[in-house]
C-alpha cells in the first residue's frame, strides 16, 4: 500500500535541488561560466528536485499529476494573473526600484543572457520545467502532507512556503525592498494555484496557470538584447 507524503519528503525534494546546484558547480567552473552559469544552476536545481521526487514517488500515493487538453485554457488565466499583479504592485515596485530593475536577482540574470540558445533554454525552463517541478513540489508533495487540514490552512501554508522559497532568488543588496514586492505577489499566486488544485483535484490546471504566469517574462527573453537595455 502506498505511503502518505510527509514534510520530510518535502524537505528532501528541496534538498535535492540544493544538491543538484552543487553538482553542476564544478561543470560551470570547467566551462568558465558566462551565459551557461545560470542555466546550469537552474538545470541542476530542477533535475535534483525531480530526481528525488521520482525516487520517493515510487512508494508514495499519487500526487495528481494529470494533464488534459482543456487545461491549456488555464494558460490564459496565468497570463492575466501576471498582468493584474504587475499592475497592482507597479506603484510599490516603481517606488522601491526606480531604476527599473527586477525584484528577483534571477530575473535580472536571465534578462542579461546574450546568446540566442541560452535565451531559448531559459524560456523553456521558465515556461515548462519550472512550473512542472514547482507544482509537483508545492501543490503536490506539500499539499498532500496537509490534506487532513482545512482548505484555508492548506492554501495559506502552501502559499507561504511557496513565497519563502522564492526569497532565495532575491538580490542581497536590496533584499528587504525585493521581499516587499516578491513575497506578497508570490503569496497571492500561491493562493490561486492551491485553490485551483483543491478544486480540481489535479495538478494540470495549476501547471498551466503557473506556466502562463511565467510566459510574459519569458517572451521578453526572445527580444534582442539591445532592446532590453533601457528596461534593465
Amino acid at each position: 500500500m502506498p505511503r502518505p507524503w510527509s514534510l520530510i519528503d518535502f524537505f528532501l525534494v528541496i534538498l535535492g535541488g540544493v544538491v543538484g546546484v552543487l553538482v553542476v558547480l564544478p561543470i560551470d567552473a570547467l566551462l568558465g561560466g558566462g551565459d551557461l552559469s545560470l542555466l546550469l544552476a537552474l538545470t541542476g536545481q530542477y533535475m535534483g528536485n525531480l530526481l528525488v521526487l521520482w525516487l520517493l514517488a515510487r512508494k508514495r500515493e499519487e500526487l495528481g499529476f494529470a494533464v488534459v487538453g482543456s487545461d491549456s485554457f488555464y494558460l490564459g488565466i496565468g497570463l492575466l494573473l501576471q498582468i493584474a499583479l504587475s499592475v497592482l504592485f507597479l506603484p510599490l515596485t516603481s517606488l522601491l526600484f526606480p531604476d527599473g530593475g527586477s525584484a528577483q536577482e534571477v530575473t535580472n540574470a536571465i534578462t542579461g543572457l546574450e546568446s540566442t540558445p541560452a535565451r531559448l533554454a531559459a524560456v523553456v525552463t521558465a515556461v515548462v520545467v519550472a512550473p512542472i517541478t514547482e507544482e509537483l513540489t508545492f501543490r503536490g508533495v506539500l499539499l498532500k502532507t496537509l490534506q487532513n487540514r482545512g482548505r484555508r490552512t492548506i492554501m495559506i501554508v502552501t502559499s507561504l512556503m511557496f513565497a519563502a522559497f522564492h526569497m532565495l532568488g532575491l538580490p542581497p543588496d536590496q533584499f528587504l525592498e525585493a521581499a516587499a514586492v516578491v513575497v506578497p505577489t508570490i503569496f497571492l499566486v500561491g493562493l490561486v494555484l492551491a485553490w485551483i488544485t483543491l478544486r480540481t483535484g489535479r495538478l494540470g490546471p495549476a501547471i498551466f496557470i503557473h506556466s502562463g504566469y511565467n510566459l510574459l517574462a519569458a517572451l521578453v527573453l526572445l527580444l534582442p538584447p539591445e532592446l532590453l537595455e533601457p528596461i534593465s
